[in-house]
C-alpha cells in the first residue's frame, strides 16, 4: 500500500511540478522518502500499542503480587487477564505467551523475562528485567522493590500517552498543511495555468520548482520532528 501511495505521489509531483514524464525521474525519489515516512509511522503505532499493553500487563502482575502470588505465578496470571483485555488483536500476548512457556520449561524467570522484554524491543520492558534480575540476586523483598518499580514505570508510560493524545491534533494539523501546498498548486493550475506557465518547459522554471520540491519535503520532515516529544 505505502507503494502504490509513493507512485501516485510521483506522477503527481510529475503533472504539477514538471508537467513532463521526465519529472517522473525526479518524483520517483519521492517513493523511499515516502516509504520511510509510511513505515515510521507504523512503528511509532506497534511502539505505542506495545507500551500500552505493556502497561496493563505490569498492573496485572502488580496485582497479583500484593495478591500473595509469586512473581512466576503473577506473570502467569497477568498473561491470563491480558488475554481476556485483549482477546483477538493483542500485540504482547504471543511474546508473553511464549515467556510463560519458557518457565513451564524450568528457565531462569529472569532470562525469560529478558529475553521478552529484548523482543518487543521497550525501553520500559527492558528496566524492568533488570530490576527483575538484580532483585533476585540480591534477595530480600524483591517483591516490593518490583512493585515500586513497575508503578514508577507505569506513571512514565501514562506521561508518554497523555502526550500523544495531547498531540494528536497537532499531528492532524500537520497532515493537512503537508498536503495544502499541493492542493493550492493543483488549484493554480486548473484555474490560471497562465500564471505558472513560466514554470514550465524551461530549465529555470524546473530549477526553481525543484528547490521548491526539496523545501516543501524538508518543512514535512521539520513539523514531524517538532511534535516528535520524547520522555
Amino acid at each position: 500500500m505505502p507503494l502504490l501511495q509513493g507512485l501516485g505521489i510521483t506522477i503527481l509531483i510529475a503533472f504539477l511540478f514538471y508537467r513532463s514524464i521526465i519529472g517522473m525521474l525526479v518524483g520517483v525519489f519521492i517513493i523511499p522518502f515516502w516509504w520511510k515516512l509510511k513505515q515510521q509511522e507504523m512503528h511509532e503505532k506497534r511502539v505505542a500499542r506495545i507500551a500500552l499493553e505493556f502497561k496493563e500487563y505490569m498492573m496485572l502482575i502488580v496485582s497479583g503480587l500484593q495478591a500473595g502470588y509469586s512473581l512466576e505465578r503473577a506473570v502467569k496470571q497477568g498473561e491470563e487477564e491480558l488475554v481476556k483485555l485483549y482477546p483477538k488483536d493483542s500485540v504482547l500476548a504471543g511474546p508473553i505467551h511464549i515467556m510463560n512457556r519458557k518457565l513451564t520449561m524450568n528457565v531462569q524467570l529472569e532470562k525469560a523475562f529478558d529475553e521478552f522484554a529484548r523482543e518487543i524491543e521497550l525501553e520500559e520492558a527492558i528496566s524492568l528485567s533488570e530490576i527483575i534480575s538484580f532483585a533476585k540476586r540480591s534477595g530480600g523483598d524483591y517483591g516490593r522493590h518490583i512493585r515500586e518499580t513497575a508503578l514508577k514505570i507505569e506513571d512514565n508510560l501514562s506521561i508518554k500517552q497523555e502526550i500523544e493524545t495531547i498531540t494528536t491534533e497537532k499531528r492532524l494539523e500537520l497532515k493537512v498543511m503537508s498536503v495544502m501546498p499541493m492542493g493550492i498548486l493543483a488549484y493554480i493550475s486548473l484555474t490560471s495555468e497562465s500564471f505558472i506557465a513560466p514554470l514550465y518547459g524551461n530549465p529555470l522554471g524546473a530549477a526553481v520548482m525543484t528547490v521548491c520540491l526539496l523545501a516543501y519535503g524538508f518543512c514535512i520532515s521539520l513539523g514531524k520532528r517538532i511534535i516528535d516529544i520524547k520522555v
